[in-house]
């Protein structure tokens, strides 16, 4: 088997950085497990290139009281990988629930871990029926919450003063996030992965999934400015060729692999590319570089040569090249007027 994957190619070191998004998910007893899965499938394919599953820019943890299984909805026990600690070793804490008819009682210690988070200041978020939870504690109070549409009478009954939604995926009101769950766990996802990590990295593991599939929008960013220019194309060879572009973000690679991946020369991709999105593949791939590299500059701490590493140029010198020329300034002058408006 492992030679029959050669064909995914050598891996790059992974980046000696912290993950920019890690998160906490606490299951309540009878969870759903389509919801759970939404979620951390984005997470994982965000948090590395390709489909290594190493978590090097998203983490996650399955956490509990103890070192039991939780069992979802369909009886699939789940091992937690940590126990209830400190809840600010994580971006945000998720109160995954279920079934609200289940014999299993939510453990105490659950609902004092989210009051833990709450007092130290971690975003918690309700996911499926995960909120009912977050609205028994009396944290939803006058706020608004994404709610499964069978599931609102529920709600104005247990917890009138909860301000129910049913017709947004996420909502977010205060300190608090709430998604419905469902096929919705992955707006969630998308949302927490574009915040953290970039739209660049979100539109990849979107691609992954085949979630965008119906609506092919492609996107190129213009040379002369930060502007986004959405262009249309509904060839799935240029589409296809876009989603391993932003899937190969810092490996090394040529226009020719992504042709023959998608199963045409290098000749005809690049005049599909003129056709469809009126720039050459190679041009297009270190446009979505630079953009990735333009939004890791305004929003870590990284350096600029391991800026430069993850965004897969060859070197800093070869990233500052590239970057004035797109943005008409510096990686680091750019982050340092950053500063002087006090952004950060």
């Amino acid at each position: 088997m492992h030679n029959e994957l050669a064909h995914l190619g050598p891996r790059r070191p992974a980046p000696s950085v912290e993950a920019p998004l890690r998160v906490g998910i606490a299951p309540t007893p009878d969870f759903t497990l389509m919801s759970l899965t939404g979620l951390v499938e984005f997470l994982r394919l965000s948090a590395d290139e390709r489909d290594y599953s190493r978590q090097i820019y998203c983490s996650w943890d399955l956490l509990s009281h103890n070192e039991q299984p939780i069992y979802s909805s369909c009886k699939f026990g789940m091992l937690p990988t940590r126990q209830f600690g400190d809840p600010q070793d994580y971006d945000y804490i998720v109160v995954h629930g279920g079934i609200l008819h289940g014999a299993n009682a939510v453990p105490q210690e659950l609902m004092d871990f989210v009051m833990l988070a709450v007092s130290a200041g971690v975003p918690v978020i309700g996911l499926c029926t995960g909120q009912f939870v977050l609205a028994h504690l009396g944290l939803l109070d006058g706020r608004r919450c994404a709610v499964h549409f069978s599931m609102v009478e529920a709600m104005r009954q247990l917890h009138p003063r909860v301000i129910p939604v049913t017709d947004q995926p996420v909502v977010i009101d205060g300190g608090f996030i709430t998604c419905a769950g469902g096929l919705a766990s992955i707006n969630l996802a998308m949302h927490l992965v574009t915040e953290h990590c970039g739209q660049v990295r979100s539109d990849k593991t979107l691609h992954y999934l085949m979630a965008d599939r119906g609506f092919e929008q492609m996107q190129v960013l213009k040379q002369d400015s930060d502007e986004m220019l959405e262009l249309r194309s509904t060839d799935h060879r240029v589409v296809n060729a876009v989603g391993l572009m932003r899937q190969r973000m810092y490996e090394t690679g040529t226009v020719g692999d992504i042709a023959r991946s998608v199963g045409v020369s290098e000749r005809e991709l690049t005049r599909l590319f003129n056709q469809h999105l009126r720039v050459p593949p190679a041009e297009y791939w270190r446009l979505i570089r630079l953009k990735t590299a333009h939004w890791m500059v305004l929003n870590s701490n990284r350096s600029i040569t391991q800026i430069a590493y993850e965004c897969g140029f060859t070197d800093s010198s070869h990233l500052i090249h590239w970057f004035k020329r797109a943005y008409q300034v510096t990686p680091s002058r750019l982050r340092s007027l950053r500063k002087q408006v006090g952004a950060h």
